[in-house]
């Protein structure tokens, strides 16, 4: 069972934007079947070094046309993806330097906050930036 479903409500409406949304999904998704399966830490600690590079990787094709399209908003939206990834970062050091058995709880903590920060930031906050993406011809 999915964490997060991926659906039609879930899209904004930014063709690049939605497919780099849907691919963080499936690889949240992929952290959570592995978790709740027991499927082994180094399986979870592999799909968590994917998130973290695919993560960075959305935020600087976001933040690339934030400069372009000089995004009013590009500063504090910037910072929320800076503290993302500190807490990712935090999260997955956690992970590394834990015991076997601990690691589990760690992935699980990871996800709860995934689950919350993805409702708020990708539904919340990059909302925000739609009208101007779309404006600048990124809708298709």
């Amino acid at each position: 069972m999915a964490l997060i479903e991926w659906n039609d409500s879930l899209k904004l409406g930014v063709a690049v934007v939605d497919r780099q949304h849907e691919r963080l999904v499936g690889i949240i998704n992929r952290l959570h079947e592995a978790t709740i399966e027991g499927r082994g830490t180094d399986v979870v600690g592999e799909i968590l070094d994917e998130l973290i590079i695919y993560t960075a990787t959305h935020f600087r094709m976001e933040e690339k046309y934030f400069a372009e399209f000089e995004y009013a908003d590009a500063d504090e939206h910037k910072r929320e993806h800076d503290a993302l990834i500190e807490k990712v970062n935090s999260f997955a050091n956690d992970f590394e330097k834990a015991l076997r058995s601990s690691r589990s709880d760690i992935a699980k903590e990871l996800l709860q906050f995934l689950q919350i920060w993805w409702r708020y930031h990708m539904m919340e906050t990059d909302s925000k930036f739609v009208a101007l993406f779309k404006e600048k011809g990124l809708a298709k």
